[in-house]
């Protein structure tokens, strides 16, 4: 190597050189020579690993605020919150898996994101079981309100909640403390107690609207026995088959004050205790003029009374 290779306005190329390679410089560039050598950033994968873990950070802690705005009692809500649930948890996968490793801090905020996705994890478990069970005792509501035949099933018996109520125990056993999850952004999981009590609301919300079927289908044909008994003077039938619907549709209405629907097309459980109501209205009606010694006049008045009770149920359905 010549001289002037080896020196620059006096200073020894090499020396300079080792010096730097020694020095620990963050920014810029060092002139050697009329030339520049460029120094990557110390530091710099760090900087990048964090800005990536912050965006998961944000992502999850996004995906809690979402849910503890929504109403998780809704399954109609917990189906789109499952979507989001499973695409946020898919990006922040994919982060986690591109991360290398880095000091204890770093290393802790990791840990808190792995421990939260097992929990959204348990969670879309639990959602998309409600899911798949409300897109069940939606498709049955719609076969007990327009049934033409008889069903091959009993609603309030046919269907699997125990399954539900199993995927909400495990959630429960998930529960995770709050220091563990929490970051900059805030909780990266929602608030797990409403979470859970939210969805046993859920659980019973598919309960009474299956009792609820139940005591729409079961009346129909009683209703109808004892309508025609009466039409033919038959009272004491007409009172037999009309007591056993008033008791069936007392004990089949919806006790949850909400406008939930298992499906959007179907009724709100409101609406479906309305339509129980007014068909007790009606069957109370007709049960008041099941006595020979009542006057003809009086009986037609009941009667018709009574009927327009239930075509005003029928018309909720159909409306």
């Amino acid at each position: 190597m010549g001289d002037s290779e080896r020196s620059t306005d006096g200073y020894d190329l090499e020396d300079l050189r080792e010096q730097i390679g020694r020095r620990e410089i963050l920014l810029g560039a060092v002139v050697l020579g009329g030339g520049s050598m460029l120094l990557n950033p110390s530091g710099s994968s760090q900087s990048e690993d964090s800005n990536h873990l912050a965006q998961a950070e944000t992502r999850l802690s996004e995906v809690a605020e979402r849910i503890n705005d929504a109403d998780v009692v809704n399954p109609l809500q917990t189906s789109t919150l499952h979507d989001e649930i499973t695409r946020a948890v898919e990006s922040v996968t994919d982060i986690l898996n591109r991360y290398g490793s880095g000091g204890p801090q770093t290393e802790q905020r990791v840990s808190a994101l792995r421990t939260a996705i097992e929990y959204y994890n348990t969670l879309a478990a639990a959602f998309k079981t409600g899911a798949a069970l409300s897109g069940r005792v939606a498709k049955s509501e719609l076969a007990v309100l327009y049934h033409n035949q008889s069903l091959e099933y009993e609603p309030a018996a046919a269907f699997d909640l125990e399954s539900f109520e199993e995927s909400i125990i495990r959630l429960t056993q998930a529960e995770i403390d709050p220091d563990a999850v929490t970051s900059k952004t805030g909780q990266l999981v929602p608030n797990q107690q409403e979470v859970i009590e939210s969805l046993h609301g859920q659980r019973d919300l598919f309960d009474q609207h299956l009792t609820a079927q139940q005591a729409y289908f079961d009346t129909a044909k009683t209703i109808e026995a004892g309508i025609h008994a009466h039409e033919q003077s038959q009272y004491d039938a007409a009172r037999s088959q009309l007591i056993d619907a008033r008791d069936s549709l007392s004990g089949g209405i919806p006790q949850m004050e909400a406008s939930y629907q298992v499906s959007n097309t179907g009724l709100s459980i409101s609406q479906f205790a309305t339509v129980l109501e007014l068909r007790r209205d009606g069957v109370s009606k007709l049960l008041s003029v099941c006595e020979e010694s009542i006057s003809e006049k009086e009986k037609r008045a009941g009667a018709n009374s009574g009927l327009d009770y239930l075509y005003q149920a029928r018309a909720v359905v159909t409306s």
